[in-house]
This record gives structure tokens, sequence and C-alpha cells, in this order.
């Protein structure tokens, strides 16, 4: 594609995610916050050291990213010949410390700059600045002092599910596809193996509440232990809903089923990143419609 001459070259690149380039960036946000401190905040009461951090790395991430991250702790401190325990960064050590939190997992390196923030009275407030990063970089996440990090999608859905059903939620008569949304989001925040299916579970649970939050204040009779489809037929069958809505209300039943939370072995299902979120801004569209039909 040709560069448009009216145009910057930011606007124009293409989305970068958050790597090594993006991570700098932010970190650059945290003014009166070294690299240093950024870790310890991390580290604190999670890991003894750089050893036990790679250590759990390897186990939840695999080898690839515990290698990858090992690599460039272990380049920074060849490029600046000093002499460091892998198993102890030195604290002052600010070129090393900062390639482990540009190569980290990405989900640890959001937590890390989360706790820091959090942590520390910095000289200017980074929200702003951090969720501007995030959108020229076209990273899907905005950031917030007390929130953190949270999921918002590419700017056609932060605009057309995410927004409205934020303002949604609001409602005090959803306040429990509320909790469920916001437990969503975060878990798909954290990231984790365990927390992905544990998101899509939250999104569906969401999307349950706002049906039966429509059929208690539309006075028709359901039962509590009633699950999405059953939730469905009774909004299809008050009139509430056109049997077509079927598939844009109801997107999040299967995956839940399927993927969320844990199985009879009690062993978390893979549920990829890029599936959650799918999962989630269904929801929102869901949540958005829904909220729509509420006296």
């Amino acid at each position: 594609m040709a560069a448009n001459a009216m145009l910057d070259t930011a606007s124009q690149r293409p989305a970068t995610g958050m790597d090594p380039s993006a991570r700098q960036l932010i970190l650059g946000t945290l003014q009166g916050c070294s690299n240093e401190a950024v870790m310890h905040e991390f580290f604190q009461d999670r890991y003894a050291d750089f050893e036990d951090y790679t250590s759990a790395v390897r186990e939840v991430w695999g080898d690839a990213s515990a290698d990858r991250m090992y690599e460039a702790v272990r380049r920074a401190d060849s490029e600046r010949s000093i002499v460091v325990s892998m198993s102890r960064i030195r604290q002052h050590d600010e070129e090393v410390v900062g390639a482990m939190l540009q190569h980290m997992p990405e989900p640890d390196f959001r937590l890390a700059v989360s706790d820091a923030v959090r942590a520390h009275r910095l000289a200017a407030d980074p929200s702003e600045r951090i969720t501007g990063v995030c959108k020229r970089r076209g990273i899907p996440w905005d950031f917030t002092t007390s929130g953190g990090f949270r999921w918002v999608g590419d700017a056609q859905v932060e605009a057309e599910a995410m927004r409205p059903a934020l303002s949604a939620i609001e409602d005090p008569r959803l306040a429990s596809a509320k909790s469920h949304f916001d437990s969503a989001r975060s878990e798909l925040a954290l990231g984790t193996p365990t927390a992905l299916p544990q998101s899509v579970h939250q999104s569906g649970c969401a999307v349950e509440s706002a049906m039966k939050a429509v059929l208690k204040h539309r006075d028709v009779a359901y039962d509590e232990k009633d699950a999405a489809f059953k939730l469905f037929e009774r909004l299809v069958a008050a009139s509430l809903v056109p049997e077509f809505m079927r598939f844009c209300v109801l997107a999040t039943a299967s995956p839940r089923n399927k993927a969320g939370g844990h199985g009879a072995d009690e062993e978390p299902h893979d549920v990829p990143q890029a599936m959650a979120e799918a999962v989630l801004a269904s929801a929102a569209v869901a949540i958005a419609y829904l909220h729509k039909l509420l006296p």
C-alpha cells in the first residue's frame, strides 16, 4: 500500500501490538519510576529472584517464552560488559531489567506496570499517555490508574461493542451482569492459561444475568436455575426477542459450555487469548442489545 503524503508515519504504520518498543514507550511514561522499581513491585511477594521467575515462566508459558526472555536479559548484560548473576540481577542495572520487562509474557508486563503505577507517587498520572501509546501502536487495551490495563478491542470493537456495553452495565438493574462482565475483563487482563477460561465463563454468565434482568423487569417468570438457552426461549415466548436474534444473544453460550472454567477432570481448558477476546466482545454486543429491552 502506497504511503499517504498527507498523513504522518505513525498513523499509517501497521499495528505493532505490545512489542518491545511499545513496552519501552509505556515504561517511559512512568516519570520518576525506574525499571528496577517496576520490577520490584512485580516481584514482591511473588518471586524470589530472576531464576525463580524464569522457572515460573517456563512452567506456565513454555520453554520458548522463558528462553526468549532469558536470552534478552543475557544479551543486555553482555552488551554492558557487567558480570551479573542470572539469579540476582543488580538493582541498578536499568538496561538489564529493562530487557526483562520488554520480553516477559505480555500479561506479566501489564501487571508489572499496573502494580508500579498504584504503588508509586509519580510525577504525573500516566493513564492518558499509556492509553495513547496503545491506540497509536494498535494495542487493544486502555489504562487507568485504579483499574490498570482493560481490554477494549480494536477501534471498531471499542466503538460499537465495548462502549455501549460499559454504558449499559452502569444501569443498576444490570448489577449482576456488571459483576460478571467486570470479572471477565479482569481475567482477560490477567491472561494466564487458567484465567482465560474463566474470562470465557464469566462472559457467558454476564449475558445470562442480563437476560434474567430483562425477564424480571418485564414480569416474565423464569427459574433462577435456567441456563442461557432456556432464558432465551422465555424471551422469545414473551415476544421480547425475535427468534432470529438467537445467534447474537447466545454467542457466548457454546464457548462458555465448551471452554469456560474447568472440565470434569478439573484441568483448565486450553483457551487462546484471541478466543477469550472474541467471547468478551460477543458478550458486550449481547448486553448492549438486552439493555435496550428493559422497560
